[in-house]
């Protein structure tokens, strides 16, 4: 679980002018008959090719991000076999998000923290203290006592495009010398992936931008220098495959950590996920589309409202909804306490259920203590 966190090609063209020279016989002053010159025609130059379109520097980029950049180094005790302590320590990175010292990084990298230090990109080393988490997205901002600090600028996400450019910045591997910045491109929008600690991560940006151990909680950035990404995991075992949360669900994340210390999200208590046609075949669905039901918790609002594994929900409220990240949306625009109709899929049949959002659990711990209705 702890501290994920993740050519140029000289193109040379050698024009050869060749001279291609005929024999001659000797012969006098006399004999030479001077050969009539052709009247050289006016030839208009080539037409140069347009320019590229330019992309900013790096550097200008890089020199806008960098000042809100922090390292973040952490540690903890350990017991081993024999109860003996064993000190453990860590790295990754946080963005300055409050002139005041509030710093964005990944719930994975300061949590069970006994110690957490930043440092900032001149040097000066702060003992920082965790102000609030949320382990369902993987963020947490901490909090150093400091002021007039530069802060971040944070864009737009949901404006991406596959193929954009981006850099990511942060403390990978923990190397001497000051964060590492790597260019890359956004690869796919809208993945989703599994922590190790059990966590699924939705509406994550998968980039090219190497992403090493230690770059966890640091930014990811369009060519603006704004953060459209939180760097927070790489796919053991393949070559450039990093993820980063979208700015779409840290921004309104950070906000309430900073406010109010944590983030109650209102919840249908199921387990779910996105249908594709090919699991839609292999359970038998009639449903091609929606967000499958993959289990039920017991004694929440799903299983309050009578719905059963393998149902398929396809609008909540007026959206509809096909994916899980939808859905998502659709449920974090209501309150804990609001009643919803659920439009949803049962046996090629259409029915509607009304349900009361509920609070998500708070902790990992308490998703533990849950019981899926089998």
């Amino acid at each position: 679980m702890k501290r994920a966190a993740y050519c140029i090609i000289v193109m040379s063209l050698i024009a050869a002018l060749v001279t291609v020279s005929a024999g001659c016989s000797e012969s006098t002053a006399e004999d030479r008959t001077p050969s009539p010159t052709p009247t050289p025609t006016s030839t208009p130059p080539p037409t140069p090719s347009p320019p590229l379109s330019s992309l900013p520097a790096v550097t200008q980029v890089v020199d806008k991000v960098s000042p809100s950049v922090v390292t973040i180094l952490t540690e903890w005790v350990e017991y081993s076999f024999f109860s003996r302590a064993v000190n453990r320590t860590g790295a990754g990175t946080g963005i300055i998000i409050t002139p005041e010292g509030h710093i964005l990084t990944n719930n994975h990298v300061i949590e069970d923290a006994e110690k957490i230090t930043a440092i900032l990109r001149d040097g000066e080393t702060f003992e920082a203290k965790i102000w609030g988490t949320d382990p369902l997205t993987d963020l947490a901002v901490i909090k150093i006592k400091a002021e007039a600090l530069p802060t971040a600028t944070f864009g737009s996400s949901q404006n991406l495009d596959i193929g954009e450019w981006v850099i990511a910045t942060g403390n990978a591997l923990n190397l001497p010398g000051g964060p590492t910045v790597t260019l890359g491109i956004v690869s796919a929008l809208g993945r989703s992936i599994t922590e190790p600690n059990g966590v699924v991560l939705h509406d994550l940006i998968q980039t090219d931008a190497a992403i090493n151990p230690g770059n966890s909680g640091g930014p990811l950035v369009n060519l603006a220098g704004e953060v459209i990404g939180i760097n927070t995991a790489i796919a053991g075992g393949a070559e450039n495959l990093g993820f980063a949360i979208s700015a779409a669900t840290a921004v309104p994340v950070k906000e309430d950590l900073v406010e109010h210390r944590e983030v109650i999200w209102p919840w249908l208590g199921i387990a779910a996920e996105t249908l594709t046609p090919a699991i839609a075949s292999e359970l038998g669905l009639q449903a091609k589309t929606g967000v499958l039901i993959a289990g039920v918790y017991r004694d929440y609002s799903a299983h309050k409202a009578g719905l059963k594994r393998n149902d398929v929900i396809v609008t909540l409220g007026r959206e509809d909804v096909t994916t899980v990240e939808q859905l998502q949306r659709a449920i974090r625009k209501h309150e804990t306490g609001d009643v919803v109709e659920v439009s949803f899929v049962r046996d090629g049949e259409s029915r509607t259920a009304q349900l009361t959002l509920e609070k998500w659990p708070r902790s990992l711990q308490e998703m533990a203590r849950l019981s899926l209705v089998r």
